[in-house]
């Protein structure tokens, strides 16, 4: 018989594992912490609320205050809206459409050309595969170069 170390399962008890690095992680920060704060008392120097709400609050005001002053900004954004007659409303989504109309208009031309230049292309190589030696064969030259272009295009 053969003694064989029993393998242990790697998977097996993970979740009790990653709760104990929980914890072990949880009191050495606490322990951290309470040696800083003894250290800050020795030193005669002021030590801020173990709670670490003081620095929660002042976030919290900071943020209530922005909040109020983008709310006051949409105000005022609002109001200028709201000044403009429906003459003027109009005329501007007139505007809006016309400029969103071309840039399709453009896209599509733009889409056109391109279809246009590569049937060109393809029309070319064509041509240029087709052409035979005085025997009847195909020219490999035209093939390769074909062939270490298109490589030259992936490489970059």
């Amino acid at each position: 018989m053969v003694d064989r170390k029993r393998m242990d399962n790697p998977y097996k008890d993970r979740r009790d594992l990653k709760n104990r690095e929980i914890k072990k992680s949880l009191t050495h920060r606490a322990r951290l912490r309470k040696n800083y704060f003894k250290l800050l008392e020795k030193e005669g120097e002021s030590v801020p609320s173990r709670d670490g709400n003081s620095d929660d609050q002042d976030q919290n005001q900071n943020q209530k205050e922005e909040e109020k002053e983008e709310q006051e900004q949409e105000q005022e954004q609002g109001d200028r809206n709201t000044k403009l007659t429906y003459q003027d409303r109009l005329k501007i989504s007139k505007q809006r459409k016309l400029v969103k109309q071309q840039r399709i208009l453009e896209a599509r031309k733009e889409k056109i050309a391109k279809i246009e230049k590569a049937k060109n292309q393809r029309e070319r190589n064509k041509e240029k595969f087709k052409q035979k030696t005085s025997k009847g064969q195909p020219l490999m030259g035209p093939r390769i170069s074909n062939l270490l272009d298109k490589i030259r295009t992936n490489a970059d």
